[in-house]
């Protein structure tokens, strides 16, 4: 599908942003590069990025790998609820919606029907991907987690419009392994990252609901595991 079909259906339904979320070690090479890059494109350039052990090799088995997924919601309220915090990482880009008409010449824009860890070998096309924007809009309500936004483009990137990110980082109240407060650390080097990419980038708490339970589950990380997201 093309960019501005999709648009026209996740408009329609009330999304007003996109959005991605990963580590910092992940989302610091993004902004060294100028965008939101696909794990194709860092791997293939020798960069950094944390293994996603559920995901990666399904997104390498079923021709993924060098796309860019976005959510049209902001998934950690839904993970804040259940799970905790966002299991993609604490840093959650936010692009304007605008930003799927301005994709290059070329791109592709699929949405999913589930998530691809649940995808099965021999599985017919039409059962993983909408196959037309009527379909799409027929199907899609706001607040379909597993409905994805999957993106190729020539580039298997996408460039952050006018070299500008903005950011919500989740604030643990927890301290990383060296004793530095997690949310300062993290603020810290994705601000270097993104001087090192030439993007401006504007960073600032996640603001979460009343009834959501990521600091409590943040508390209950072992160092390795706030380091492996916040360092």
């Amino acid at each position: 599908m093309q960019g501005d079909e999709v648009y026209a259906v996740l408009e329609r339904i009330g999304a007003e942003r996109l959005h991605h979320a990963n580590t910092v070690t992940t989302c610091c090479t993004f902004l060294e590069q100028g965008g939101l890059a696909s794990r194709g494109f860092v791997e293939d350039r020798h960069l950094s990025q944390t293994a996603q052990l559920a995901s990666d090799e399904i997104d390498k088995r079923y021709g993924i790998w060098h796309d860019v997924f976005l959510d049209h919601v902001d998934i950690h309220y839904r993970a804040g609820r259940v799970k905790g915090p966002n299991h993609y990482g604490p840093v959650l880009f936010m692009l304007n919606l605008d930003i799927l008409l301005r994709l290059p010449t070329g791109s592709d824009v699929r949405v999913t029907k589930t998530n691809p860890v649940h995808w099965f070998n021999g599985q017919p096309e039409g059962d993983r991907w909408f196959q037309s924007p009527e379909e799409l809009a027929a199907n899609l309500a706001f607040g379909n987690f597993e409905k994805m936004l999957v993106i190729r483009t020539p580039s298997t990137m996408i460039p952050f419009p006018d070299k500008r990110a903005q950011i919500a980082l989740d604030d643990p109240k927890k301290n990383v392994s060296c004793g530095e407060d997690a949310y300062s650390s993290a603020s810290k080097r994705l601000m270097t990252a993104a001087t090192a990419g030439n993007v401006k980038v504007v960073i600032a708490p996640h603001e979460c609901r009343n009834d959501c339970t990521c600091v409590e589950k943040y508390a209950c990380y072992a160092p390795a595991g706030m380091d492996l997201w916040f360092t």
